[in-house]
């Protein structure tokens, strides 16, 4: 039977612009590519599925164009949406991801969705009771309409034994320290970028700000991803360079996110933690050849064929 994830947050909807970075004042151009797709959680949800995992969204979106077309895509992943809450004349957190292809760069602008706040609901907490794990973004921290599911999630998973996969993401920067260590003390597993460090660690900066984060948090797996380098995996006896692989970047927009739901997977279904991370990193590392992430999540066929390619040995079970 394959393992439930349950990801908590509102769910984000993407306009993607191939442009020139920085855009400067009176420096106006014509965008390369234009495209709508689902961001953030959405692309860790999606990659989860493509995996194999089933997966609950918890959260919201808006009663707006962008939710339906979340709804929509969601719903052709299989993933269930029959929890998520659509408050009357809510909006969709949206994000303009102005991406440079030809330099590998991007950068993200984003807005957070309005609304009624979310309640932590028995359909939520049915979803939790049949969960292996729960996935959270950082950005679902430091949104105010979600502080209440937020709370309920974090009473649950303390009176429950479940797994807590927390990504940092770039927007944790918004988040106050009480919200970090909220997280961490109930964490299993923390991801991050080398970036994104200080903004959990009381900024301190690099792998060793991670080391004592975890002389802090003994219960912690702290997985640092590195781009094309691969990962760095802290854990208990556990200080592992996975080594990434070296392809043609077309787009690094959502690579992290898809990280994300492929280490999920690995980590759950018992691999260790060097298949983690090298699992992770071929899933990374085939999103980045596509333009976008979310329905353009690599298949498992493809992360299998990258891992073959280079001779890893691994052999994915989904």
């Amino acid at each position: 039977m394959p393992k439930r994830l349950v990801s908590v947050g509102d769910l984000v909807l993407d306009l993607v612009v191939d442009a020139r970075l920085p855009v400067q004042p009176n420096q106006h151009q014509t965008a390369k590519a234009l495209q709508f797709e689902a961001g953030g959680a959405c692309t860790t949800i999606l990659a989860a599925r493509q995996m194999g995992l089933d997966v609950a969204a918890l959260g919201t979106v808006g009663d707006d164009l962008q939710g339906r077309m979340l709804l929509e895509i969601l719903d052709e992943a299989a993933v269930d949406t029959a929890a998520l809450v659509i408050p009357r004349a809510s909006t969709t957190t949206t994000v303009l991801a102005l991406t440079d292809r030809a330099r590998g760069k991007h950068v993200f602008l984003g807005h957070y969705g309005e609304g009624a706040p979310i309640e932590f609901t028995e359909g939520a907490e049915t979803r939790l009771a049949r969960s292996d794990a729960v996935f959270i973004p950082g950005y679902t921290l430091a949104e105010a309409r979600l502080s209440r599911l937020v709370a309920g999630v974090f009473d649950w998973l303390t009176a429950n034994d479940r797994r807590l996969y927390f990504d940092a993401g770039p927007f944790s920067s918004q988040l106050t320290q009480t919200q970090v260590d909220q997280a961490l003390a109930r964490c299993h597993t923390l991801l991050l970028t080398e970036d994104e460090i200080p903004y959990v660690a009381a900024g301190e900066s690099g792998l060793d700000a991670g080391r004592r984060l975890r002389q802090r948090y003994p219960q912690l797996t702290i997985v640092l991803k590195r781009g094309q380098e691969g990962c760095h995996i802290l854990a208990r006896a556990v200080d592992l360079a996975c080594p990434g692989f070296a392809v043609a970047i077309t787009d690094t927009v959502g690579a992290g996110d898809a990280f994300a739901g492929a280490y999920i997977w690995a980590d759950l279904n018992g691999y260790s933690p060097l298949e983690c991370g090298t699992i992770a990193n071929a899933m990374g590392a085939a999103s980045v050849t596509k333009a976008g992430a979310g329905r353009n999540v690599p298949s498992s066929a493809e992360v299998q064929s990258l891992l073959d390619d280079h001779k890893t040995g691994i052999q994915l079970s989904c």
